[in-house]
Formats: C-alpha cells, structure tokens, sequence
C-alpha cells in the first residue's frame, strides 16, 4: 500500500463512494503556510455550498502539498451547474490569490523515487522514449471523478492508467 493510499481512504470517509469530485492540479508545490491557508478557505467554502438554496454534503482538502480535492456526497443532494460554477469562482479565486494555475489539464504529476514532478503532456513520449517513465513509474491520475474510484487509483503505475496510450 502507498502512503498516500492510507490518507485517500480516510479521506471524506462519511462519503459514499459514488460521490462525485474534482480534482484540481497546482504546477507547484504548495507551501505549508499556503496549505493552511487554503484549507482554511475550502472548509468556509464548503461549509455554504448550496444548489438550489440546499445544503450540500460537501468537503476537501490540498492533498500532496499540490492537489486540491474537492467532494460532494450526492446522496444527499446533487451538484448542480449553478453549484459547480461557484465551486469553478471559488477554485479560480484561490488561484489569483495564491498565484496558481490550477486548471492546465495538459500535464502529468508523477513520481520519481520520492519526489513528485510535472511533465508537459506533450514531452511524455520524449520521457517514456529516454527512460525517465517507465509503466512501472506511479502517477497521479487527475482524471477520476467518483470518490471510490480515487480512494483506490488516485496513484496508479502509468501502465494501469491512460498514460499507457503514450507507450509504443
């Protein structure tokens, strides 16, 4: 098991695992301070997330000092396009407020020993082609939208992911 599996499972633990959720990808490392700080923020956020003048059973978090997770339980109450939109304000006001680009899904996270780096989507068959990612290398996958898919593939070998396309 990889650590960061044990906290994917606790996270949003009294979420049912059909929950739909948003993944979002800092280019760079976010500062403790600046973890805190937007933590801060997602528990206010969440706390009034309303569709329709409802409440929604909503949570997140910054996971691995780089992502924002965001969760609605919608076996409570559904996300709707008006909620998802404050939800878009609310991600491209921390993105201001910090100096982030938190919406670029033209990149990868992976791992190299410990250490966690970005490639352009683009420089992958470069990478792959050199050695520097291998199937076997893990990344982030970025692309989940349900929450028990994530507890269980958040980080996944790029040969049990869609990066597999980019091997010849």
């Amino acid at each position: 098991m990889y650590a960061t599996e044990t906290i994917q499972s606790e996270l949003f633990k009294d979420f049912h695992p059909n929950s739909k959720i948003w993944i979002y990808t800092a280019e760079r490392v976010l500062k403790p301070s600046e973890i805190e700080s937007i933590n801060t923020l997602i528990f206010a956020f969440t706390k009034d997330w309303t569709a329709h003048n409802q409440a929604l059973k909503a949570s997140g978090t910054v996971m691995n000092n780089r992502f924002i997770i965001l969760a609605v339980d919608e076996t409570q109450a559904n996300a709707s396009g008006c909620s998802i939109d404050k939800s878009i304000h609310f991600i491209k006001s921390i993105e201001t407020s910090y100096s982030l680009n938190l919406f670029n899904r033209l990149s990868l996270i992976y791992m190299d020993r410990e250490v966690q780096k970005l490639s352009a989507l683009s420089d992958l068959p470069k990478k792959i082609a050199d050695g520097e990612i291998l199937k076997s290398t893990l990344i982030f996958d970025t692309t989940l939208t349900q929450l028990g898919k994530f507890r269980s593939e958040f980080m996944k070998e790029a040969g049990q992911s869609w990066v597999l396309k980019f091997f010849k």
